[in-house]
């Protein structure tokens, strides 16, 4: 009696009536596991066609007006403006305005962010030169961008007084590791 309901529930799942068939190596396999693969592939397609989940943030508005600028240790040549991107994304990812602070001479020497896996830098005002590995050195004006793969070397070799870049990172919180004077030699 369990056979028959076996085979009844068979049917209904594959909506026809299945007799043993053969595999690629001539084994016989039963019309239960046949329906068994069937279930499966139905629900295999199910699962590829789910829409992706939407992480929500918190809303962030930040004016300009009064906005507070700060100096950071790490980089004593710029000031940062930061909006909130930080903490409305659990640090996640950051987001800020870095200009010159008044004074500053360049350059920002050599370093990498090996545990950064987005830096994406735009040019709002004046022009700023990078030098990266493998490249060399690039000015950068009004309205360039650059992207950084992650834990490529680099440094800030000259800027105008009046750079102004908006810069955004995944993660918020990342390591800058300056190089050696033997590892900036050995970089040519």
């Amino acid at each position: 009696m369990a056979t028959a309901s076996k085979k009844t529930v068979s049917r209904q799942t594959t909506g026809k009536k299945t007799a043993p068939q053969k595999t690629a190596d001539n084994k016989v396999v039963s019309k239960k596991t046949v329906a068994k693969k069937t279930v499966a592939k139905k629900s295999v397609a199910k699962k590829k066609t789910a829409k992706p989940r939407v992480r929500k943030f918190d809303l962030v508005i930040d004016k300009a007006k009064g906005a507070k600028w700060i100096k950071e240790d790490i980089r004593p040549q710029f000031e940062y403006r930061h909006f909130g991107v930080e903490e409305a994304t659990g640090r996640q990812y950051g987001s800020h305005v870095i200009r010159v602070a008044k004074g500053a001479k360049p350059p920002v020497r050599h370093h990498v962010h090996p545990d950064c896996e987005f830096l994406l830098v735009y040019v709002l005002k004046g022009w700023v030169k990078f030098w990266y590995e493998g490249e060399g050195e690039v000015r950068l004006n009004v309205g360039d961008v650059h992207l950084l793969p992650a834990g490529i070397k680099h440094a800030v070799t000259g800027w105008s007084k009046d750079l102004e870049m908006l810069e955004t990172t995944n993660p918020a919180d990342y390591r800058s590791v300056e190089l050696t004077d033997a590892q900036i030699a050995r970089l040519g």
